[in-house]
């Protein structure tokens, strides 16, 4: 015990003459009355308990931390890297990992990403939408980015004011966001579906300014209710309309970008050095199932890092292009399609405004696409429609799929039909940036189809019960995140930050989860939806998974339903392939060899359709909702 006692006494000395030669460094480089510098330092000779916050306080890299050629973040990363241990030795100890990359944080904004890429492949395409018949070059991108930007600040927009991007997946969409971030404003991406009152809530929410969008799309009439928006939100001047023709009251997209002066335009790239990657960048509105939708506030700094470190882990080769099904206001499509984008240079192509399956296995066939992304609702969909058109023989180098969790069933089936070994998954929520866990190179086929993927760099995980204490590895509990990548706040909501991000700075996800001792993370569900059953805890994927792997069964979500004597019952919603039929009884028949008696779905109800998100993720919420409403299953007062 002694000897301990010395060795560990010794360490921390150690430790605090380097911590001392750092910030020795760092006044000689920056002067003094770096309180943060002070503050760490603080930490790190403090408590052994400690560890996580001097982790979390370096990945946050608030000031000269992220700076990759200063040599003081190099060493003071060499001092923490010696503190710092991954907590997955063994399966008894708790669920709790700091994971640590070779590849450091960076401090460029996106604006900064934009240019880098523009100017490394200037002449590679950047987007191809295919609905619009056009077809970008980085090059291209950036430079109407700053026109665009011009014109806006030509108009009265300022730093830090909000721009509000409202409609589908179109290029103007992908300049509006690079816009925005050459010119410091915040951009508030609104779900394309929204009708008035929804699209009112989300501009009075964060004050925007000025709004871009097409002037219609499907049953949408932009145009009209952007106009009456205007009427009743004061901080709304501007509406700006991609359209051929004018509308009254709005300025088009085109003609804003020929309002400034070609010096007005050239200062825009001028003065990207005066941008902060902690100056907050996009504004996410949350799915709003549990009440009206929160208004998640990212900074540069998360987002560029968050999508740099998965575009290192994907291995993108430069060149390749990329079959975009999910949105671009969708943490997915921005994260993983947009930015992954800027880092690695390859295509983005847009098959259609929004997600239809036979647009998209004509965009992957026609353009040679050898990457697809989608939810598992959407590959679902293109299965579907691979199986009806039966087209030539389609290799792709991997899928990506990710938004909700996917049954190994459905893996199978999709490697087998695009002819690739390799489907990547990702995990992750608006408030952590979006990737959170992502599957790792070469990794097995058994990780692949049990697994989220695994923890990705510079992020710190842990799993806990009801009372916040960490459980064991491989016990179910609530998914903590902490690091770099979460959210700066719920715009004007202290409450709900306060709720979401505890004091130390844990960011608590509300879904359910079990984490490996390996690093690697299985989602068992939102913990709004487990089902509880006569004290019984049910998980719905479990029976989901067990369903989707019946040969009949295209797709399966499994909801509670009220009861009287359990409290709640399982009720599955199946769909299954098209022209086949069967009874209720033999699917119960068919769980009942595969789970335990208690989890076989009481309720078998077959659907032709789900309730779904603009991302296309299943409402279960809505979908009880209709089940309890078309008297399929019990209500409360039942």
């Amino acid at each position: 015990m002694q000897d301990n006692l010395v060795c560990r006494k010794k360490r921390r000395q150690r430790i605090k003459g380097q911590v001392e030669s750092v910030e020795k460094d760092t006044q000689q480089k920056f002067g003094t009355g770096l309180t943060i510098v002070e503050e760490m330092i603080r930490l790190s000779i403090s408590t052994s308990s400690s560890l996580f916050r001097v982790t979390n306080f370096y990945v946050r890299q608030r000031t000269i931390c992220g700076t990759e050629n200063s040599l003081v973040a190099w060493k003071l990363r060499n001092v923490l890297n010696q503190r710092s241990r991954v907590f997955h030795d063994d399966k008894g100890k708790p669920a709790h990992i700091v994971q640590h990359g070779n590849v450091p944080l960076t401090d460029e904004p996106i604006g900064k990403l934009a240019e880098t890429a523009a100017k490394k492949w200037p002449d590679r395409e950047c987007v191809i939408s295919l609905h619009q018949n056009v077809r970008l070059t980085f090059s291209d991108v950036v430079r109407r980015a700053d026109r665009l930007a011009a014109g806006l600040m030509k108009l009265g927009m300022k730093r830090g004011d909000r721009l509000g991007i409202w409609g589908p997946n179109d290029v103007e969409w992908l300049i509006t966001f690079i816009c925005a971030s050459r010119a410091d404003f915040t951009l508030v991406a609104i779900n394309p579906n929204f009708q008035l009152d929804e699209f009112n809530y989300c501009i009075q929410k964060v004050g925007v300014k000025a709004v871009i969008s097409p002037d219609n799309f499907k049953t949408q009439d932009y145009s009209r209710m952007l106009l009456q928006a205007r009427q009743t939100c004061s901080t709304l001047e501007h509406i700006i309309i991609y359209s051929k023709d004018h509308v009254t009251g709005a300025r088009r997209f085109n003609d804003v970008e020929q309002l400034a002066s070609r010096a007005e335009v050239e200062r825009i790239a001028a003065e990207q050095d005066q941008i902060s990657c902690y100056n907050g960048s996009n504004v996410q509105f949350t799915s709003g199932t549990t009440g009206k939708p929160k208004a998640t506030l990212l900074s540069h700094h998360c987002l560029v890092n968050n999508s740099k470190q998965s575009s290192i882990r994907a291995e993108f080769i430069t060149g390749q292009k990329v079959c975009l099904n999910v949105p671009f206001f969708h943490a997915f499509g921005i994260l993983k399609g947009l930015l992954c984008m800027l880092h690695a240079g390859f295509t983005l192509v847009l098959p259609s405004p929004s997600f239809n399956p036979v647009k998209s296995l004509e965009a992957i066939i026609r353009e040679k696409c050898n990457v697809v992304y989608g939810t598992p609702t959407m590959w679902i969909n293109l299965l579907d429609v691979h199986q009806q058109l039966q087209p030539p023989p389609i290799t792709l180098a991997y899928g990506v799929t990710g938004g909700s969790p996917a049954s190994p069933q459905l893996f199978k089936t999709i490697k087998e039909c695009f002819n690739f070994d390799n489907i990547k998954t990702i995990y992750g929520l608006t408030e952590a940036s979006g990737i959170d866990f992502e599957s790792l190179p070469n990794e097995s086929v058994e990780l692949t189809n049990n697994t989220v993927g695994h923890l990705a760099n510079h992020i710190e995980a842990m799993v806990v019960d009801e009372n916040g204490n960490a459980v064991p590895f491989g016990t179910p509990g609530e998914l903590w995140i902490r690091g770099y990548c979460n959210m700066m706040k719920y715009w004007n909501d202290e409450d709900a930050t306060k709720k979401a991000i505890a004091k130390d700075g844990w960011l608590k996800t509300g879904d359910q989860f079990v984490l490996r001792s390996d690093g690697y993370g299985q989602i068992v569900g939102r913990l709004k939806d487990m089902i509880i059953r006569g004290g019984e805890n049910i998980f719905p994927k479990e029976i989901e998974d067990v369903l989707m792997t019946h040969p009949l069964v295209v797709e399966a979500h499994v909801i509670g339903a009220n009861d009287k004597v359990y409290g709640e019952e399982v009720c599955a919603c199946v769909r299954l392939r098209e022209g086949a039929s069967m009874k209720k009884e033999e699917l119960r028949e068919y769980c009942k060899s595969r789970i335990a008696r208690f989890k076989v779905p009481r309720y078998i109800e077959f659907v032709t359709e789900y309730p779904k998100t603009a991302s296309g993720k299943i409402q279960k919420n809505k979908l009880k909702q209709e089940m309890e409403r078309n008297g399929r299953i019990p209500t409360k007062s039942n």
